[in-house]
Formats: structure tokens, C-alpha cells, sequence
């Protein structure tokens, strides 16, 4: 059964686009903010990173994802219709003329062979768009969306519920283990940026 899992939160930085830029930038270091990341590999020969992940079945069996990720870092031009999109969600003054930055996560293509022997690991795709914009207060918005797909068999007896109850029970579970992540990632991020406003907005939206 093939699972997705989505979160996506906004989160002001007290730094300027170009630091906060390249804060990001640093796989490594974003990914061990993730409370369920529990190993990060760059394998050099393919330019891609290897993410394990670890969390609990409802029946508190230990679950291993890996992800195979490739990241790629992209500019931003003022008439960028991503950064309108942004710039236009929320009660704060982006300056456009900056532009902005847009980090991306993808699945990549060129994998390893591995030889997947545990019945609680699985192979899965991830994918993320982390996109900064510089505020005129010389602050950074981040918005960080993402997501990922495991496709896993169900053990008995959850195989005896009816599968699309089964998915939608399991994807609200896997989002909501996703959306705190990513809400302890962006706390750790700002207490290392020595944030003074450390509100992390749930969902995106500014309130």
C-alpha cells in the first residue's frame, strides 16, 4: 500500500536572505535538526544524500524509511511567479527586487542497489521546495513544504480493514508525525540563528 505523507510551515528568520540561504543550503546540518533522522550519507559518486529515518508503527514496532535525495539550489527573479505566490501570502513586505532562493529535494534518480533483508525497512521517495525571501526589515520568510511516499505491505490484521480507510487513517498519521517534525526542525533552526520572534506557523499561512 502506497502511503503519502505532507507538511508545510512558515517560519521568519533575524537574518538576511544570503545567510539564511546558505544555512539551508547545509544538507547535513538541516537534516539533523529532524527528530526522526537518524543518519544522513552524501554519497559523492552519484551527488545525492541518503536519509534514514526511524519512527513507530501503532504497535510501537521500529520502522526504517531511506530516502535518496538530490538537492539542487536555484535563484529566484523578481518576476518569479513562486515568489508571488509567496510574497503575496501573508502580512509582511518581501523585497522583491531581491528576488529570492529556492532550495529543492527530489528524488533522485541514480540509486543504489541495496539488499533489503528487514521486514520494517522500506525504500521511499521524498521531496521538499524550501523557498526564502528577503523582507525589508532585512529578515528572511521561509516557507518549507514537503512530502514523501512509502509504499509498504500491511501486516495482519491491519490488512483486514478495508485498504482506503487503511490509507487514509495511515497518511493523517504519517502527516502528523511529518508536521512536527518539521515544526521541532524550524525551532532548532532559529534557536541556532538566535531568533527573537520564534513563532513557527503550522500550515504555511501567516496569522
Amino acid at each position: 500500500m502506497e502511503v503519502i505523507g505532507k507538511s508545510k510551515a512558515h517560519v521568519v528568520l533575524d537574518s538576511c536572505l544570503q545567510e539564511s540561504s546558505e544555512y539551508f543550503s547545509d544538507h547535513l546540518r538541516i537534516l539533523k535538526c529532524n527528530p526522526y533522522c537518524k543518519n544522513i550519507e552524501y554519497l559523492a559518486e552519484r551527488d545525492i544524500y541518503q536519509w534514514t529515518f526511524m519512527a513507530d508503527d501503532p504497535r510501537s514496532n521500529p520502522i526504517i524509511a531511506l530516502f535518496f535525495v538530490k538537492q539542487n539550489l536555484e535563484h529566484l527573479p523578481p518576476e518569479s511567479e513562486l515568489l508571488a505566490q509567496y510574497a503575496n501570502s501573508g502580512n509582511i513586505e518581501i523585497d522583491k527586487s531581491r528576488g529570492g532562493k529556492l532550495i529543492r529535494w527530489s528524488a533522485a534518480e541514480d540509486t543504489p542497489d541495496l539488499d533489503i533483508t528487514s521486514k520494517n525497512t522500506f525504500i521511499g521517495t521524498a521531496g521538499a521546495e524550501i523557498c526564502l525571501l528577503h523582507h525589508t526589515d532585512n529578515k528572511t520568510s521561509v516557507h518549507y513544504e514537503t512530502s514523501i511516499t512509502v509504499d509498504f505491505k500491511v501486516p495482519f490484521p491491519l490488512n483486514m480493514m478495508p485498504e482506503m480507510v487503511l490509507k487514509f487513517l495511515t497518511e493523517t498519521i504519517m502527516s502528523q508525525i511529518m508536521q512536527h517534525a518539521t515544526e521541532s526542525m524550524l525551532c532548532k533552526v532559529q534557536s541556532d540563528i538566535c531568533c527573537i520572534d520564534s513563532a513557527i506557523v503550522a500550515g504555511g499561512e501567516l496569522k
